[in-house]
Parts: C-alpha cells; sequence; structure tokens
C-alpha cells in the first residue's frame, strides 16, 4: 500500500512541476556553467498577452519544460522592473536570448511561439 502512496505522490508532483526560473541573470549564469548549460533569457513585461500565452501554455507543456529543465538555465527579466544586462535588447515582447555559460549570445527569438516552434527554436539553441 505504501508504494502505491508513493507512485501516486510522485506522479502528482510531476504533473505539477513548474519551470524552475533562476533569480537572476547572474545566478543564471553561475548556474549555467556549474551544470553545463546554456540560458533562456525571458524579457517579458506585465500586461503581455504573448508573454502570459509563453507562461500560461507553452511553459506548462510538459515537453517543453522537460527540454528547458535539461539544457537551459532559464531566467525572467520584466523590462519595466529588472536590470537588462548589456547586448539584451528587445524590440517587443517578449523576447528571448540564448546565451552560453559565458553570457556570450548564441541566439534571439523575438515574440511568443507555438509549442511545436518553441520546441524547435529550443532544440536549435541547444546545440
Amino acid at each position: 500500500m505504501s508504494k502505491i502512496i508513493l507512485a501516486l505522490t510522485l506522479m502528482a508532483s510531476c504533473a505539477m512541476a513548474e519551470l524552475k526560473w533562476a533569480a537572476s541573470y547572474d545566478a543564471a549564469l553561475a548556474q549555467a556553467a556549474k551544470e553545463k548549460k546554456k540560458v533562456m533569457v525571458m524579457l517579458s513585461r506585465e500586461e503581455c498577452p504573448a508573454c502570459e500565452y509563453m507562461n500560461d501554455i507553452v511553459f506548462e507543456e510538459k515537453a517543453v519544460e522537460n527540454e528547458i529543465q535539461k539544457n537551459f538555465v532559464p531566467v525572467h527579466i520584466d523590462i519595466h522592473k529588472d536590470f537588462i544586462p548589456e547586448g539584451l535588447g528587445y524590440i517587443g515582447t517578449p523576447t528571448f536570448h540564448f546565451l552560453d555559460a559565458k553570457g556570450k549570445k548564441i541566439g534571439r527569438h523575438d515574440g511568443g511561439a507555438n509549442i511545436p516552434t518553441f520546441l524547435g527554436i529550443l532544440g536549435k539553441m541547444k546545440k
């Protein structure tokens, strides 16, 4: 019986897992270096419909979440509230910058994307 309860608890916790965003840009770089991952920076702002779509739909998809957690350290930067590191510009929100662990840009995507498109972007950026 205890094995069944343990299995159900593990399944429930996996189903409710969320992206683990780094606390800051510097923390993301440090974590990426330690874990040999890349950094995914999301520049967004409050009341941005495309940002909300990414958070509420795309990042809730288990395949997207798994791909990000496996290969990237995600960090969220609000363009109106947070410091934006030099070189991480934007035209609109969301804007995604992909960096190596030293902060060197390896790619950028402007705007939101549906699940299959964003998975494709992540696949290109992880290489």
